[in-house]
């Protein structure tokens, strides 16, 4: 194992881009890295980023119609994708960037607490969940907004100890009426019922703001639903739309889908040990998905390169946390 993770290592620091050399030398070499940090803020791809946004603080990628239900989704979409893009190439909430993006995503937090205008009415943990957790790796743990959508997302959580998305197990129970899309802005949106089993792919989701609170990670109640995520690792989800399809064993970065990466990303952050039986078959799992090049792939169609080298720098960060790299 020694062996595959610093052929990774190697193959990352002769084949990495900035932000990949920056977060590697921070997060894994635990060596100097203030020349790619400075470096970092005439990173092309940053810099595009900040000259297309929109006065707003938004962000809007599609060619689609001003004004109608449909833009304010892919708006709301494409804000978080590229917030979660600046926090990876450096940016801070002191970039002004930054600072307006992220008001301008807390303009769409409903009187509830939640973040839902994605899915235009309806209730979407996950989608929740991501605007918690990069709010909070901005720094905003505390800000009383940020705090709201915490207990939102207590208050919305199974009896079992995990989550759903309402209208997407409407969709796999009732297939019969047919599929029901999320319901536009006027509609009422589908309730949840907490007497309903988990899905764990929502519930890998919704963890993983708390795992970036400080108020939130080391209380019991993250810990129980962590340790249901852990123990349902491998197991066909109940809501799974795609049975035969075994998403577990897909790599992806960012972690907007629940699989053996992103699962480990969680535990490793709560602490969990290595040695659990689920985590120790996951750990081996991911050591055999490393090629002869010494990276991971990513498992999106659309993946090009540089997804490959964060998904490597995942792996390799979870291998850090866990103790089984050694500084």
């Amino acid at each position: 194992m020694k062996q595959q993770l610093n052929r990774a290592i190697e193959f990352l620091l002769a084949r990495g881009n900035l932000p990949i050399l920056y977060w590697l030398k921070k997060d894994i070499l635990e060596i100097s890295y203030e020349r790619e940090q400075k470096n970092l803020k005439k990173y092309a791809h940053r810099v595009r980023l900040i000259e297309t946004q929109r006065p707003d603080g938004s962000w809007c990628e599609r060619v689609i119609e001003r004004g109608t239900i449909q833009s304010r989704a892919w708006t709301i979409i494409d804000t978080l994708k590229n917030l979660f893009h600046l926090y990876d190439y450096g940016c801070t909430l002191k970039d002004e960037g930054v600072a307006r993006a992220v008001e301008f995503l807390f303009s769409t937090q409903t009187k509830e607490g939640d973040f839902r205008g994605a899915f235009y009415n309806e209730y979407v943990p996950t989608f929740h969940a991501l605007a918690l957790e990069i709010l909070c790796r901005f720094g905003l743990d505390r800000d009383k907004r940020v705090q709201r959508g915490f207990r939102w997302l207590i208050d919305h959580r199974q009896i079992d100890g995990g989550w759903i998305i309402p209208y997407q197990v409407y969709n796999s129970r009732y297939k019969e009426k047919g599929y029901r899309p999320p319901t536009p802005l006027a509609g009422d949106p589908i309730p949840f019922d907490a007497s309903l089993p988990s899905s764990a792919r929502v519930t890998g989701i919704a963890l993983r703001p708390f795992v970036e609170s400080a108020s939130w990670r080391n209380k019991k109640i993250v810990r129980q639903s962590a340790e249901w995520l852990a123990n349902h690792l491998f197991k066909p989800d109940c809501y799974e739309n795609n049975p035969g399809r075994d998403s577990w064993q897909e790599l992806h970065y960012p972690f907007w889908t629940t699989d053996i990466l992103s699962v480990l990303d969680l535990l490793s952050r709560l602490n969990f040990s290595p040695d659990h039986p689920k985590i120790s078959q996951a750990l081996d799992c991911l050591l055999r998905k490393q090629n002869s090049q010494g990276f991971w792939e990513c498992s999106s169609q659309e993946a090009n390169f540089e997804d490959n080298l964060w998904v490597t720098l995942s792996v390799l960060r979870i291998f850090k946390r866990f103790g089984l790299i050694k500084s």
